[in-house]
């Protein structure tokens, strides 16, 4: 009796969390909880379109911002001599737009697209800030290169074809620019820094924004094609335009697009980008895409227009033409290659500066925008929330990797399940 007594009394405990209670009193039995439905997002291709028209309103409205208070400051500000009247202006417009323009892909990115600007390539490299150093040397001579080749080739042809005139040094150093009160040799770091600058804001739309959109619905290499034929396009109006510096323009497209792929970062485009204009316009001195800005020598290229670019520059030449066609197919016959060799289960090779190292000669290692796409809630991105966007891809991965070592998750010793969480 004093035992039943003692058990009708005893207490029953229960925490905040209706799942904790004693078992000796279970309760009613929980509803089964519903997953969560990912929420609907725009078109991928819609998106890109509203991108891609929200840039161009923005560069309109910085263009006329600039004409307009430099017409209340005076008529001496819209003179031939003018900062504003130069080649050198249209450098500055994307310089004024970086901060519109990053605003405006922060609100895409996170409202429209669900993720977060790092998922655009907005991050180091796979390999870290050393293949990133590595990267300002190799890429600058693969460029310097590829300018060489170009001035060889028309060293080489026929002098009613084309000829390469060189007289010294211009007389833009001589003469330098009214609006600079510098020395005129420190005008070459600046525009260098001017040019890199643009060449971020054009990858971050292209092959930032709009490959990106684009890869979602369509194969890697459909969307490197889609979006260099709109980067093309976007140079259509640019003066002395022809159908071969459409076609160059759309094999640089395929050519950065492949490096943004390759690597899941921006950056070694930008560089490439950068580095191309700057070389061209004022190392060699000739126009790019159309356009002359101050330069170093007085150089000038006589022939077929076909052949040297005429007043495009050399990016209107068929000699880029043949020069550009291979390497774009080598770079991205090198990039189906590598996705179709078989994944094989072998140990991980050390990181490098906090980011993975491929796993076997088949794995591609984890990018920023690879985790982005592959994260478990779609409305938040990991690395938002976990840490900084250049290394978190080598700490999740590293973190995946020793579980599956300790036996912390199910299938003991699998490297392979770690690349399929990674979208390998």
């Amino acid at each position: 009796m004093k035992r039943s007594l003692a058990l009708s009394f005893s207490p029953t405990f229960t925490y905040s969390n209706h799942r904790a209670t004693l078992m000796s009193e279970p309760g009613p039995p929980l509803p089964p909880e519903s997953p969560q439905a990912a929420p609907r997002r725009l078109h991928p291709l819609l998106r890109a379109v509203l991108y891609l028209v929200t840039f161009l309103v923005i560069q309109t409205g910085v263009s006329t911002g600039i004409a307009g208070i430099a017409f209340l400051l005076g008529k001496e500000r819209l003179g031939p001599n003018s900062f504003l009247q130069s080649q050198e202006a249209i450098l500055l417009i994307f310089v004024l737009a970086v901060v519109p323009v990053l605003a405006v892909t922060q609100v895409f990115v996170r409202f429209l697209d669900r993720r977060s600007l790092a998922s655009l390539g907005l991050c180091w490299p796979v390999g870290g800030r050393r293949r990133a150093g590595r990267e300002l040397v190799t890429l600058p001579l693969g460029v310097a290169a590829l300018v060489a080749g170009w001035v060889l080739v028309l060293l080489a042809l026929p002098s009613r074809l084309a000829a390469f005139h060189l007289g010294g040094l211009s007389g833009d150093l001589a003469t330098g620019r009214p609006w600079w009160p510098l020395p005129r040799a420190a005008l070459f770091p600046w525009l260098l820094v001017l040019f890199l600058i643009q060449a971020g804001i054009e990858e971050l739309v292209v092959r930032g924004y709009i490959y990106r959109a684009l890869r979602e619905r369509w194969r890697a290499g459909t969307a490197a094609l889609a979006s260099s034929v709109l980067f093309s396009l976007l140079h259509a109006a640019n003066p002395d335009v022809s159908a071969a510096a459409l076609v160059n323009i759309v094999l640089a497209g395929l050519i950065l697009a492949a490096l943004v792929e390759r690597t899941g970062s921006l950056w070694g485009a930008t560089v490439a980008h950068g580095v191309w204009n700057f070389a061209l316009s004022c190392l060699v001195s000739l126009p790019v895409s159309g356009f002359s800005v101050f330069h170093l020598l007085n150089v000038s290229v006589t022939g077929n227009p076909q052949v040297t670019g005429g007043g495009f520059g050399p990016e209107g030449s068929l000699v880029l033409t043949a020069l550009g066609l291979p390497m774009a197919g080598g770079l991205w016959w090198r990039i189906a290659r590598n996705r179709a060799r078989p994944l094989e289960d072998t140990p991980p090779s050390t990181p490098e500066d906090g980011a993975p190292a491929p796993s076997s000669r088949g794995e591609r290692p984890a990018s920023c925008s690879t985790l982005s796409k592959t994260s478990d809630f779609p409305g938040r991105d990991t690395q938002r929330e976990d840490g900084p966007v250049f290394v978190l891809s080598g700490l999740l991965l590293r973190h995946a990797r020793s579980g599956n070592r300790h036996g912390g998750a199910p299938g003991q010793g699998s490297s392979q399940s770690a690349n399929r969480f990674f979208g390998q």
